[in-house]
């Protein structure tokens, strides 16, 4: 543990140092800022739903399925259970632009909705899919931008999220499966 933390200290300082710039710290506290609770996400689950073509709304039943799994699992059980804190040393030399949250850092709740929605897409063979995966990794590289989380809380989220969002789409599967049979 002490060596995975040694390359995501390494990695917070080169961007300290080799990429913080004023454009940066303009749009990264918007892409953080669009999804503190999943909204983003959850806004495009809901316009998929609302849709009349069976596809796409059961996207977005996927979707919200995948963003309630990773809720529950990321933010509810393994940041408590893990229970790492955040890196807000001084030693970052790191002014902060953002809040800085009071839960946990692992894994990355934004990380984590961003890709349980992409992966709902993903798993879905979804067409829009590439501009979840673009949106997705804005966010979880703001949160890194941002010092809020250290690179293994976003690794660990993407991961999660992704086993969320194929669980999902198998969940949604289901549940479309047993309303046409009826």
């Amino acid at each position: 543990m002490n060596g995975l933390l040694q390359v995501d200290n390494s990695i917070l300082k080169f961007l300290s140092a080799g990429i913080k710039n004023s454009f940066f710290d303009r749009i990264m506290p918007f892409f953080s800022g669009i999804n503190n609770h999943g909204e983003v996400w959850i806004a495009i689950a809901i316009i998929l739903i609302i849709n009349k073509n069976t596809g796409i709304r059961r996207l977005g039943i996927s979707m919200l399925i995948s963003l309630a799994i990773g809720f529950i699992v990321g933010e509810e059980i393994l940041k408590n259970t893990v229970g790492r804190v955040r890196p807000v040393g001084s030693e970052y030399n790191f002014n902060f632009i953002a809040q800085i949250p009071k839960s946990y850092s692992f894994p990355s709740g934004h990380t984590t909705s961003s890709f349980a929605a992409f992966g709902a897409c993903l798993f879905s063979k979804a067409k829009y899919r590439y501009l979840a995966l673009a949106l997705a990794i804005l966010i979880a590289f703001s949160r890194i931008y941002l010092h809020v989380h250290y690179p293994s809380d976003v690794l660990g989220g993407i991961l999660l999220g992704l086993f969320c969002g194929k669980i999902g789409v198998n969940l949604g599967k289901a549940f479309f499966r047993g309303r046409e049979s009826n």
